[in-house]
């Protein structure tokens, strides 16, 4: 019994020499993140806490991480706006120079504006003087055009009434050219006839013939036979009287036929001449027909083109009637102008007054923009440039996304960089896509441009690489430095270093939230990154090594997007059929887009994620997300620049090829101190 007493004291005094022991080192190790922030160096990666703990050491350890956190974030902020208020200034200056150069200019040049100005009212009026002349003008024109249109109009009806008669005349010139025609027929078949009769006679003139040789031979035989033939020769003689007058008779009708004749040949030759001489006048009758009805028609033509001008005219009479009233109102506003000169010469020798005074103010700015830098001096937040110079100027292009609040704190650690080491004489060029799209399209072009002006050096996240690989293999073959940030890639030859928290310390911290959060037990969903990123591969692989030896926990995992729509809508997706869920890692950027669909789904699931901003503050303070990690994002935007510039000025190489940045927790015990009221 006495032995088992002792031995259990033996634990005792060990269990409570070990607690001492660690607490010792908890305090030690508060004392020095308390001595090194009291030293003003700010460049420090959180004291771990345990979120369990409630004693005095974690509530001290949780205020130095505030103090610090919050420090950093103040200092950060005030070397942004040291950038932002510089480049004012600049404006400011230069703007205020111009001000009071174009103030004396305007000054020098209002006399010949005014000049110009008395020249242009007498310009403007002779013009008002020709505008009344030209609308006088234009205005008879109206008149004359328009009775020249009433004439035509009247000359068109005539035109048309003369060819509706000529129209008639030549239906009865056709009605006589029938009769003509007809008459001509019937003098053909009266010709005819008359031919009949000749033929007639000649046949009666044959009988007569035949009567007297007839009556000659009966006188004969009468004459032989004596008185017997008396009364036979007395028939004989009378026949030949009857057969002289016939013939007598027969010469009379011929003679009366050949006058006939004659005068039917007459008659027949004056009627064809009368059919001739109609043809010719009916042709000639057609060629005035078609006079008439060309003229008819050009009339028409000509009738319609005066009322298409007669329009124009009213419209040149009312534009000259607007362009007058423009002319009033143009000499009206010379008048304001050379009224207005005045006021513009005054103002301008106020204007001139201003500027000096914002040239003096922009002085004084500049004097706390020194004061301002001289403070963050005192701090060491980050690597600071080499003192030594370059005897040539050192170039340095950087490459960034630029979509969301970690890539914005980024953007202003390298601009804060930039304003560094121009006064080193180093150029420093950036390009931040607010758009993936614009990345892979743009960035190719910006690249080679920099290659063709013998850039030094090159900053980008890992992510990048992929879109210009061939030109980072044609770069560092030359010598030059390719530094990544955030996140490693794969291929180790596409760059000389690496800037970004310790993936698998973060790993391992994220897990042991994780397992606080849900009480060693349920189910995780890792969203992953792209597994061709080195970074999330190890992020992830080390995460679920964490997690092996906790039978209760049950790991799923999904490839994550780099798109915040896509984001939220793999989470919602994946809650809807896997209602089971209790907690997810988020390894992708936009947590608060993944926050927000777990939100919507009245889901219990604890969210551990990546980045600092207000959203993520906003859930924290919820409940949805337990703890985010933050990973320097204006250090990487920052230091991978400046130790470039280091780098190539002094010939050193960079102390690892893998440079850790600082790392921060904010979770519900400190999440109240960076809350924005």
């Amino acid at each position: 019994m006495q032995t088992f007493v002792i031995i259990f004291e033996a634990i005792i005094i060990i269990v409570l020499s070990v607690f001492a022991l660690r607490e010792w080192k908890h305090k030690r190790e508060l004392m020095k993140q308390a001595n090194l922030i009291k030293k003003r160096r700010m460049d420090l990666d959180d004291i771990e806490i345990d979120i369990n703990r409630k004693d005095s050491m974690a509530a001290l350890a949780g205020a130095l991480n505030v103090i610090k956190n919050n420090m950093l974030t103040f200092l950060e902020s005030t070397k942004s706006n040291v950038v932002i208020l510089s480049d004012s200034i600049d404006v400011l200056s230069n703007g205020a120079d111009l001000n009071r150069e174009g103030s004396q200019r305007i000054s020098e040049s209002l006399t010949g504006v005014v000049e110009k100005v008395e020249e242009q009212l007498d310009l403007v009026k002779s013009c008002l003087d020709l505008i009344e002349d030209n609308t006088g003008k234009l205005t008879e024109i109206d008149g004359s055009v328009k009775e020249m249109g009433e004439l035509l109009s009247k000359s068109v009806d005539s035109c048309k009434d003369g060819v509706t008669s000529m129209e008639k005349y030549e239906n009865k010139m056709k009605t006589v050219s029938d009769n003509l025609d007809q008459s001509e027929k019937i003098l053909e078949e009266f010709s005819d006839k008359i031919n009949e009769i000749n033929e007639i006679g000649a046949f009666i003139v044959s009988i007569s013939e035949s009567l007297k040789m007839l009556a000659l031979n009966a006188s004969i035989e009468a004459a032989r036979v004596g008185a017997a033939g008396s009364g036979f020769a007395v028939v004989a003689k009378e026949m030949g009287v009857m057969s002289a007058k016939t013939q007598e008779g027969i010469g009379t009708i011929n003679d009366i036929l050949d006058n006939i004749i004659e005068s039917s040949d007459q008659v027949a030759g004056c009627i064809q001449s009368c059919v001739d001489t109609f043809d010719e006048g009916r042709k000639e009758f057609d060629a005035v027909s078609g006079s008439f009805r060309a003229i008819d028609q050009q009339s028409g033509v000509i009738n319609d083109k005066m009322k298409v001008i007669l329009t124009e005219i009213d419209e040149i009479t009312q534009n000259s009637v607007v362009t007058k009233n423009r002319a009033e109102q143009a000499y009206f506003t010379s008048e304001e102008i050379t009224s207005g000169t005045q006021e513009i010469s005054q103002v301008s020798e106020q204007t001139s007054e201003v500027s000096q005074n914002i040239i003096e103010n922009a002085g004084n700015l500049n004097l706390m923009l020194n004061g301002l830098e001289k403070l963050l001096r005192q701090f060491t937040t980050a690597v600071e440039p080499v003192k030594k110079k370059s005897p040539r100027k050192i170039k340095i292009g950087v490459f960034c996304i630029d979509d969301n609040d970690f890539w914005h704190s980024v953007r202003r650690g390298a601009i804060y960089a930039k304003k560094e080491l121009e006064v080193q004489g180093a150029i420093v060029r950036y390009a931040f896509f607010p758009k993936w799209s614009d990345m892979t399209q743009e960035m190719p072009g910006l690249m080679d441009r920099m290659i063709k002006e013998d850039f030094d050096g090159y900053v980008m996240p890992g992510f990048f690489i992929g879109t210009v690989v061939d030109r980072i293999e044609d770069v560092m073959s030359r010598g030059k430095k390719v530094y990544l940030l955030n996140c490693d890639i794969n291929d180790k030859e596409h760059r000389n270093a690496i800037f970004q928290m310790d993936t698998a310390d973060s790993a391992v911290l994220a897990s042991k939230i994780m397992l606080n959060a849900l009480n060693r037990k349920g189910k995780i969903l890792i969203l992953e990154g792209s597994r061709e990123v080195t970074s999330n591969v190890i992020n992830s692989d080390t995460f679920q090594d964490c997690m092996e030896s906790h039978k209760k926990i049950k790991i799923d995992t999904l490839p994550g997007t780099l798109e915040a729509g896509e984001i939220y809508r793999q989470v919602k997706e994946y809650l809807a059929e896997n209602p089971d869920t209790n907690g997810i890692y988020v390894l992708t950027g936009h947590p608060a887009q993944a926050a927000r669909a777990v939100e919507e789904s009245g889901l219990k699931v604890k969210l551990v994620v990546y980045d600092h901003s207000q959203e993520v503050f906003q859930y924290i303070k919820k409940g949805i997300i337990v703890a985010a990690i933050g990973q320097d994002p204006f250090g990487q935007g920052h230091d991978p620049v400046i130790w470039m510039y280091n780098s190539i000025v002094t010939g050193e190489p960079l102390p690892s090829e893998y440079m850790k940045c600082r790392s921060n927790v904010v979770d519900k015990t400190n999440v109240d101190n960076l809350l924005e009221v």
